[in-house]
Formats: structure tokens, C-alpha cells, sequence
């Protein structure tokens, strides 16, 4: 502590002496003048510097896209009073320029390259006239740089392509789906280059979990889009049916597969009980010809076979098949020719 209370007599006792000697002080008020005057004649005085100036494109015309390596900003060569100029270098925020294809004023010309067929480009002297406005009268444009932008050009082509949803969901408890998922619209329009539309057989949507659903369920999904296509439509409305369902079971006889034709087979058991889930609506319509229940000869070990059961109904779900395999014992068919 009484260090620094030394440092501030030391320092006091230096402004007295400063304040005493009015010959020193004379000069520090004379030297600050100076250097007032000395900046004010300065920034009075007209220069010429570069300025960086952000661009935005937009409303470019349907067959063009902007290049994936394009430059964000235009260089531009500016002069003017110090003071206009060190109010534009000191600006945290520049608002960038906006390049509109679609406005009628003032409009910008498109070069098709005479060189390169998938090119076009605008050349940056055209747009002088929106550059001023952007810095007003005080600024000169001098130059921009670069002295082209170019664009990519495709020949316009179109093809209608089925949508595929990318989905994962759960039914919720005592919920089944009954019934085709269903897409709208369930086609889009895309718009791009020949040869990369062609080669598409389909258009995803990105993917999405829905989680729990219950009812029927309605959900909007994003189409996954690429660069440089476009799409008349950019999401779709997926359709789930969901109903209530009861779960029930029933008593199919099992059909044998593959079994040699100068053998009987005796199935034991003959029927296997088979569960499952069916949506109250159509639970009358529900009989033992909705399944069939197979065993296959050729996988059999120790005389037994495993059971399969599908359904020829899409809204029943099969929960349990019991027993899950039977007995196949093989008899002799006698030969009536002997």
C-alpha cells in the first residue's frame, strides 16, 4: 500500500512542476492544436482506396445456379473526402449488395460464353448504377473487380418422380395400422439437367422418427433436395391409418410343402392355434381362409418341422403361433398296380 501511494506523489509532483513550467505547457497546447488542425486538412483531402462489399444474388432465372466456389464480395476502387471514406472503413455492419435478376429497373444484361455452353456471366461495370446507391454522392466509384461473375447453365429439364418416405414410428398401445401408407401429392417435379434428373428413381424424404402415434396421423415431411435442382413441391403430408384393434385367434390347418409324392404325411398336430391383432372394423370378416400355415418337408429333423403362417390381409399382424412346429410322419402309399 505505501508503494503505491509514493507512485502517486511521484506523479502529482510531476503534473505541479508541468503545470509551473509554462513553457512546456505552452508547447503541449500548441502541439494538440496542431494535430488537430493537421487531421482535419487531412480527411479533407481526397483519396483513393479499395473497399471490400458483400453481394447477395437473387431471383437468378430458372436454367442458371450459382457456382459452389463463387466469391461472396466485389473489390471496389472508391475515392472521396477522408472523411466519407474513414466513415465507410470504420462501419462494423456493411448492408450487402443486392444483385436482383427480377427487377425491371435497371436491369442487368446475362452473357451467354461463347466458349463454354454450361456458362453464362454479368459483367460488374453494369452494376455501377446500384453500387452508387449504395454509397451515395460523397463516394466516387472508381473500379470493381472482379470484372465478371459467372453462373452455371443447365438446359431446363422436368420429370415427375414417386415420393419415398423415409419414416419410423410405434403404434401406440392397442393402436394397429390398418391399412396403405399414403403420400400428398405423391409425385413432384423436379427441374434440372438431363443427365442427372434421368438417373433418378426416386425422391426421399429426409428421415424422420414420429415416435408414438395413435388415431389416424397426419405429419408434414421434408423433402431431401440436392443443389442445383429444383422441385415443385419441397414437403409432402404423409397419411398413417391407425385403428384400434382387438387381438383374437384361430385354428388353421398346416399344408405340407415339398413332400414326396409316393409318401403320406401325417401332420400331428394337424391345425396350429395361430394370434393375432385385427382392427374392430373388419373383426367379422376375419376367417381361417385369411391364413395359410406351412410346414416344409425338406427342413425336417427328428420327424418334426417348423410352422409358418403369413396372411393374405396386410391390416392383420400375426403375435403368436403355438405350437411353433409339428410332427411329420411318412407314410407308405401302396401301389394299387401291384
Amino acid at each position: 500500500m505505501s508503494e503505491t501511494i509514493k507512485q502517486k506523489n511521484i506523479i502529482i509532483r510531476f503534473l505541479v512542476k508541468l503545470t509551473r513550467n509554462r513553457n512546456i505547457l505552452v508547447f503541449l497546447v500548441f502541439f494538440v492544436i496542431s494535430a488537430f488542425l493537421w487531421f482535419l486538412n487531412a480527411i479533407n483531402k481526397e483519396y483513393t482506396t479499395d473497399l471490400s462489399l458483400p453481394y447477395i444474388i437473387k431471383n437468378l432465372p430458372k436454367n442458371m445456379s450459382i457456382p459452389e466456389d463463387y466469391k461472396e464480395e466485389l473489390t471496389i476502387s472508391v475515392s472521396g473526402h477522408g472523411y466519407n471514406l474513414l466513415r465507410e472503413e470504420i462501419e462494423k455492419i456493411k448492408l450487402p449488395l443486392i444483385i436482383d435478376f427480377s427487377k425491371d429497373k435497371n436491369p442487368i444484361k446475362i452473357h451467354s460464353n461463347p466458349n463454354n455452353c454450361t456458362q453464362s456471366f454479368i459483367i460488374t461495370e453494369d452494376l455501377k448504377i446500384l453500387v452508387n446507391k449504395r454509397f451515395g454522392d460523397n463516394i466516387k466509384l472508381v473500379k470493381i473487380s472482379p470484372d465478371t461473375i459467372y453462373f452455371n447453365t443447365t438446359q431446363t429439364y422436368s420429370k415427375q418422380i414417386a415420393v419415398k418416405p423415409l419414416i419410423t414410428f410405434e403404434p401406440d398401445v392397442n393402436y394397429v395400422k390398418n391399412g396403405e401408407i399414403t403420400i400428398r401429392p405423391d409425385t413432384v417435379t423436379v427441374y434440372g439437367p438431363q443427365d442427372i434428373v434421368d438417373t433418378m428413381k426416386a425422391i426421399y424424404t429426409k428421415p424422420t422418427d414420429l415416435g408414438i402415434i395413435n388415431d389416424n396421423h397426419v405429419h408434414s415431411l421434408e423433402i431431401n433436395t440436392f443443389k442445383n435442382l429444383r422441385y415443385s413441391k419441397t414437403s409432402v403430408l404423409i397419411d398413417i391409418p391407425m385403428e384400434k384393434y382387438t387381438e383374437t385367434s384361430l385354428k388353421i390347418p398346416v399344408n405340407i410343402m415339398n413332400a414326396p409324392e409316393k409318401l403320406k404325411i401325417r401332420v400331428i398336430p394337424s391345425e396350429v392355434s395361430v394370434s393375432f391383432k385385427v382392427p374392430l372394423s373388419i373383426f367379422s370378416e376375419i376367417d381361417i381362409t385369411d391364413f395359410v400355415a406351412t410346414a416344409n418337408f425338406k427342413d425336417i429333423q427328428d420327424q418334426e418341422a417348423e410352422v409358418s403362417v403369413t396372411s393374405s390381409r396386410p391390416e392383420l399382424q400375426i403375435t403368436n403361433i403355438s405350437p411353433i412346429s409339428v410332427k411329420l410322419l411318412p407314410e407308405q402309399i401302396n401301389d394299387s398296380n401291384d
